[in-house]
């Protein structure tokens, strides 16, 4: 079986070995023309369907209008209407035919198709996919319709292109579209052939329920030296089954005719013998390249994560600690502070109760300082000084929590707290600030257990996908007015939960543009991004994928609909395998 879409130089040679054997053994060239278009149908699978992808093949060959039989003749006059007809006239005849409809598959059946009259090159011009097909191989219509005896040898021995229509519908040169195409989902059309020593011209026209690339229809091109080797025997002598037989042209001149088909038969047989050696080392080659390839990538990823994550969190501990000094003495000073203020007024305030009436300058500086403010304003301002300390102790402590360069490789980790932390360091991001409207966050957490695994690489995960997520709406809110956004207000969703006693699963959406099919197809390749130049690498969610996979043993995939949002939903054990913990010791 081949698929003509992954169709190989392998399988070429295999098919054209096919075909010339299946020349043997049989009488007339319509019994040979039968087998080998029996043996494409049945050989061309569509790997999706597990199909013919062909709806239908025929072999068609030039005849003079003097050897067709009667019935055939007959054909070629009903198309060519009254008038009178000579011997030598060349028409284009069905030698065999198959496809999925009974009636294709019986050259009587064939309306219009038995034996088309060539009578001029205005005639052929007027049947659109003759001359199509014509001037496609490479042919000229005048050898086709007079072949000249003495350039016969050259012609002959040529190799002719293919004939390939890659997009049958609508195409001016496949006729009876509304009868034909459409109904049978007809995609595309290939054909190969060539020239026989007589001078008559065969063609394999294959009509295909598959659209195929012009580098796989140049593979099918050698295949028309099988099909010529096994009409070979039959040229100029017996072509139709129901034709008369031929007068014997001597002995003597049909054994060698055969004793040099034999010889290179054998000759095509081993070269195909070598090809397919060479074919599969090829193929295993780059095979082992791609495989390089793509270890090289990997490595190359790793390594600029390891590399990466390495900086990022030394600078994220040391500006953590750096900052966590200074604001802890602040902050543990302004519950003393906050105590000696208070102290000071309830002094100030035992002194105007002891002594209400201050000399006239006193009471002139206290109406100034408007002392009454002055004590609201100082509470104020030491509350706020307190909410602003503890929310820096907060941000350091999430720096901490997502850099994790303190703890150990493995450990226990609330999942949540990996959430939070990096929501904490995005929440510059999720705010209303100028043009950009505020994203909802809306935490559905379920009651998840604590998970085995390194904290750092998981809160990275977090990062990259809440990022992506956050650039998702930002895109989405171009074009959209402020009442727009604020009926559909710009969310991300995360969910949490237990699949099973061993799995954890965490679901984060968005509900901004979406992504297309062609683009979530290589979301998790290496250096694979959307973004402008500057505003990506490439590597988030190829790294992501890395850690969920290959650190954590987990799954993550993607699901995606235009105009409604994302969903990234990871799953990973709760206990890694004991394989995985002592590859990643």
């Amino acid at each position: 079986m081949y698929n003509l879409n992954q169709f190989t130089l392998r399988n070429m040679s295999e098919c054209g070995l096919a075909l010339r054997q299946l020349g043997q053994n049989v009488t007339t060239m319509e019994e040979a023309g039968k087998r080998m278009i029996n043996y494409l149908y049945e050989s061309l699978v569509d790997d999706k369907t597990q199909n013919q992808s062909c709806a239908l093949i025929r072999l068609f060959k030039t005849h003079s209008y003097g050897d067709l039989t009667p019935k055939l003749q007959a054909s070629a006059r009903e198309l060519l209407g009254d008038g009178e007809i000579l011997p030598d006239l060349k028409c284009l005849t069905l030698l065999a035919t198959v496809g999925e409809q009974p009636e294709w598959n019986s050259r009587y059946e064939s309306r219009g198709h038995q034996a088309i009259p060539l009578a001029n090159e205005n005639a052929i011009a007027n049947i659109p996919m003759v001359s199509q097909l014509i001037q496609q191989l490479g042919l000229d219509p005048g050898t086709v319709i007079k072949p000249d005896p003495s350039l016969m040898v050259d012609i002959e021995q040529q190799m002719y292109n293919v004939f390939h229509i890659p997009d049958a519908l609508g195409s001016p040169y496949i006729p009876a579209q509304h009868e034909f195409v459409i109904p049978f989902n007809i995609k595309s059309v290939a054909g190969f052939g060539g020239i026989l020593p007589s001078g008559n011209m065969f063609v394999v026209m294959m009509f295909l329920k598959v659209a195929i690339s012009s580098a796989t229809v140049d593979l099918l091109r050698p295949l028309a030296l099988s099909v010529k080797t096994a009409l070979l025997p039959f040229d100029d002598g017996k072509t139709f089954v129901d034709s008369l037989p031929v007068t014997s042209v001597g002995d003597r001149k049909i054994e060698q005719l055969n004793s040099q088909i034999a010889t290179l038969t054998q000759l095509l047989d081993v070269s195909e013998q070598v090809t397919f050696i060479q074919s599969d080392r090829l193929e295993q080659a780059i095979t082992d390249l791609q495989q390089a390839l793509t270890q090289l990538q990997t490595t190359q990823t790793q390594i600029v994560q390891s590399e990466k994550m390495s900086a990022l969190g030394q600078m994220v501990a040391g500006i953590a600690h750096e900052i966590n000094n200074p604001v802890n003495f602040i902050h543990g000073n302004l519950s003393h502070l906050d105590s000696y203020i208070q102290d000071l007024v309830n002094l100030f305030q035992d002194y105007q109760t002891e002594y209400p009436d201050p000399p006239a300058n006193l009471q002139a500086k206290l109406q100034a300082a408007d002392l009454p403010f002055l004590i609201q304003d100082l509470t104020s301002i030491l509350q706020s000084m307190q909410v602003g300390t503890e929310r820096i102790r907060q941000i350091v402590l999430s720096l901490r929590n997502f850099s994790r360069l303190d703890e150990a490789e493995i450990k226990e980790v609330d999942i949540h707290e990996g959430l939070d932390s990096t929501l904490v360091l995005l929440s510059h991001r999720l705010k209303a600030q100028g043009k950009h409207p505020e994203i909802q966050v809306i935490k559905d957490y379920g009651i998840v257990p604590l998970v085995e695994c390194h904290a750092g690489q998981l809160n990275q995960v977090f990062m990259n996908i809440l990022a992506n997520a956050i650039d998702a709406l930002e895109e989405s809110n171009r074009g959209r007015c402020l009442s727009e956004i604020q009926q559909h207000p710009n969310q991300i969703t995360i969910r949490t939960s237990m699949i099973d006693a061993k799995w954890v699963q965490v679901a984060i959406a968005d509900n901004g543009v979406g992504i297309a099919e062609c683009i979530r197809a290589k979301l998790f390749d290496p250096f694979f991004t959307t973004k402008p130049v500057g505003k990506g690498t490439g590597l988030g969610l190829s790294i992501s994928y890395q850690i969920i996979t290959e650190k954590l043993g987990g799954k993550i995939v993607c699901h995606s609909t235009i105009g409604q949002g994302t969903e990234f939903i990871i799953q990973i054990p709760v206990q890694p395998e004991e394989s995985e913990v002592r590859s990643r010791v």
